[in-house]
This record gives structure tokens, sequence and C-alpha cells, in this order.
């Protein structure tokens, strides 16, 4: 996804440096936009569709107070939100079975423990159950990621004692994983209706990878039509270039995507909302699931919105960071940094650095944390000989702080209140 979104916010940023807009301009955008749609695989048709439409709806004149950019924008904006899914799905937060259906390589298994620890982290208690044993090692496998994330697992090889063992686990959310084929059979049917029957799931989600682009809309079809499903998690979206391609196959097919999982780690799973997802994908951020993810208290986020950094923030927000998985990802989640090149090497902490970082800040004074500029040449030797580290080392904290510093400080307060995770354009323009 991220030759994508590189494309795209490219768009944007030549939409935010015409200095004025006719339909020449219009018929420029829409090929581009075209071209980067097709290169990710996404299908002629839709992007025939969607093209006609901005192209019409260009042509009326925007509400007073907003300029022609910002309505074309805006127009591209509700566009790719339509054919990425359109409304978000309801995730119910109770206890309630799923049942995760797919074929061989599709991820239901490291699905299963992403699942159960997004359960977890919103209070509720889990339980997996693992049904598949068509492939060798698989129920192993998910007791070792049910030990990852702290959730008891139930053998379902018998899905009618699996049933008797799971009445001991009643207000749990139960977690299923079944078998996989290389394709939807009869065999794989009819295991499926036998797990479902026995285990009573009330929700079916099919499990599919990222890569599969334009195919996702047959699998997503043929699922459907033989096991009802109900929705869809698509897995591997941090390494493909055709997710896109993916979700508009699911949305083409009448299947509703519900989850996305975007790395290796437990937490790398995130609820599916195409209003959020086409945000960052225009480089707008993504405020609204930051600020769920790390749950900020509000004079941080608040602080962090504004661009006010001390080290202490600094530091604790690098560490959060880190938890979640890539740095970068999460901070392109803060609005206004994916329309800017960050400088090379200013993410590119490791743990080791990370762990000098806080000896050196744990050497400061309060003063000299909440001020850092004031760290000058006799400053820095003795902070270095506090913490045991070099003054290079020191020396490259407080850049790294500086250039965090300086790229907060460039984002325009306005445009940043404006394209929140473009919420409230939506708002703004009726949408």
């Amino acid at each position: 996804m991220a030759d994508l979104s590189e494309r795209l916010r490219g768009l944007v940023g030549k939409i935010s440096n015409y200095v004025s807009i006719t339909d020449k301009e219009v018929e420029e955008i829409v090929k581009d936009l075209q071209r980067s749609l097709l290169q990710a695989d996404v299908d002629l048709d839709l992007v025939f569709d969607l093209s006609e439409k901005i192209k019409k709806k260009a042509k009326k004149e925007p509400e007073a107070g907003v300029s022609k950019r910002e309505y074309l924008i805006k127009l591209i904006y509700d566009e790719l939100v339509e054919i990425l899914g359109g409304e978000e799905e309801e995730i119910k937060l109770e206890p309630y079975s799923i049942l995760l259906m797919g074929l061989f390589g599709s991820g239901k298994t490291t699905t299963a423990g992403k699942l159960a620890y997004f359960y977890k982290s919103k209070g509720l208690d889990v339980v997996m159950v693992g049904c598949d044993f068509s492939r060798p090692a698989a129920f192993e496998q998910l007791q070792q990621v049910g030990e990852k994330v702290n959730v008891p697992v139930i053998n379902g090889k018998d899905s009618k004692k699996a049933a008797k063992e799971l009445e001991k686990h009643k207000g749990k959310v139960v977690i299923i994983d079944s078998a996989g084929r290389d394709a939807l059979d009869k065999k794989l049917i009819e295991k499926i209706k036998e797990i479902d029957s026995n285990l009573k799931s009330e929700e079916k989600y099919l499990v599919i990878p990222g890569e599969l682009g334009q195919d996702a809309k047959k699998q997503s079809e043929e699922f459907k039509k033989a096991v009802n499903v109900t929705g869809v998690i698509v897995t591997r979206m941090d390494s493909t270039a055709k997710g896109g391609a993916t979700l508009t196959a699911c949305k083409t097919a009448e299947a509703k995507v519900k989850f996305l999982t975007v790395g290796e780690k437990p937490q790398d799973l995130e609820r599916y909302v195409p209003q959020r997802f086409v945000s960052r994908l225009l480089g707008f951020g993504d405020l609204q699931s930051l600020l769920e993810k790390f749950k900020f208290e509000e004079d941080k986020a608040k602080k962090i919105q504004e661009g006010e950094l001390d080290l202490d923030l600094f530091y604790e927000q690098l560490v959060e960071m880190q938890k979640q998985g890539s740095i970068k990802k999460v901070v392109d989640m803060i609005p206004g940094f994916g329309q800017m090149k960050l400088p090379s090497g200013a993410l590119d902490v490791g743990e080791e650095k990370m762990k000098k970082w806080k000896y050196i800040i744990d050497s400061m004074t309060h003063e000299e944390r909440k001020n850092p500029e004031i760290i000058k040449k006799s400053r820095v030797e003795r902070v270095a000989k506090g913490s045991g580290t070099t003054i290079q080392e020191v020396n490259e904290l407080l850049s790294n702080f500086k250039k965090m510093k300086k790229m907060m400080k460039k984002m325009d307060p306005k445009k940043m209140k404006k394209f929140r995770g473009m919420g409230d354009l939506s708002k703004m323009f009726g949408g």
C-alpha cells in the first residue's frame, strides 16, 4: 500500500500547488488518479466510474469559504471512501463467538491471536478453539499464539466435545480457528458447516490475504454463497501493493471488511474504518486511531497536536510507538506528517539506542528536560558523564528531538484542524 499512498499524497500536493483549477487541471488530476489506482490493481470499471463521478461533481461550485482545491480533494476523498467500503462496520464489544474461515496461507491462526488481543484490550475475556487439524502442527501453533496473548486454547478436533468444554467459558468471546484447504471444495464446506453447527458461531469471518487483489472478489463471493460469511478480515496489509484492490474487490462482492492486520505483532490488528484508512492514504493522518491506540491523556494529546514537545514527552511517545511496531507507521497517523518528507534517520531508533537515550534524559535536570534548548557544551559534557554515554550520543538525542519538533512546527495549524482524520471535512461539506 505504500506505493499507492505515496502516489496519492503526491496528487494531493499537486492540487494544493495549483494557482487555479479549471477543467484542464481537473482532467489532469483525474488521469493521475486513474494511473495510481490501476497500478495498484484496482478494477478498471471501478476506476472509470470513480473518474466520471469526480469530473461531473468538480463542475459544481464549492460552498462559500471553501476553495476549489479543497473541494477537489474532498471529492477524491469521498469517492475513494465509497469504493473502499463506504460506511464503517459495527464491531460488537460483548461476549459472542467468531468462526474464522479461509484457505491455506491466509493467516487464520495468527489472526485468531490478534483478534484475541484486540478483545482483551477492550476488557473482555477470550477463549480460542483450535479446529484446524488438516495442517500439520496447526493446533500446536494456535497454542503458542494463545500463550503469547495469555488466552486459553481448547482442542476442537471433536467439535461436539469442544462445545461442552466451552460451557466452562461462558461470558467470554470465543474465537474459532477452522480448517483450511487450497481451494473451497465440498469437503471444506462440510467441515466448516459441521464446526458451525456444533459451536454455533454468531459471526463468520473470512480471512483473506491483502495480496489477492481483484481475486478477492471471487473468493468472497464463493465463501458467502457456501457458508454465509458475515465479515472479512484482510491480512498482511502492511506488505502488499494490492491492498486497495483487495478492499475494493470485497466491496464489489458485498463482503463487509471488519478488520485489517498490519504487522506481525499481536497488537497489529485494526478496525477497518474506510474514512480513516483513506485519510491516511492521502497523508492527512488519523488522529482518532492514534488517540485510541495510545489512550493519550488530554493534555498530552493537545501538546502533540500543537507541536509542543519536551524531552520527557518525546521519549515517552517513542517508547509507546515502539510497542506498536513501526515508529514511521504511528507517526504517519499524526495530521500533517503524511505530507512531509521525514529527515533521513529521524525515526531510525533501535532498542539499544533507546536505552542510552533513557539514561541521558534521566541525567538531565527538570529544567533541561523541559527546555532542551538550554543544553549547551558544558551541560552536554555533564550529562554524558552522568549517564555513562558519549558527547556524540547526547548530541544525537538532542538532534533527533530538534528534528521532530521542527517537523511539528512546520505543520499548518489551520490545515491540521481542517484535515484532522478528514472527519471535519465531511462535516464541513455536508458529507
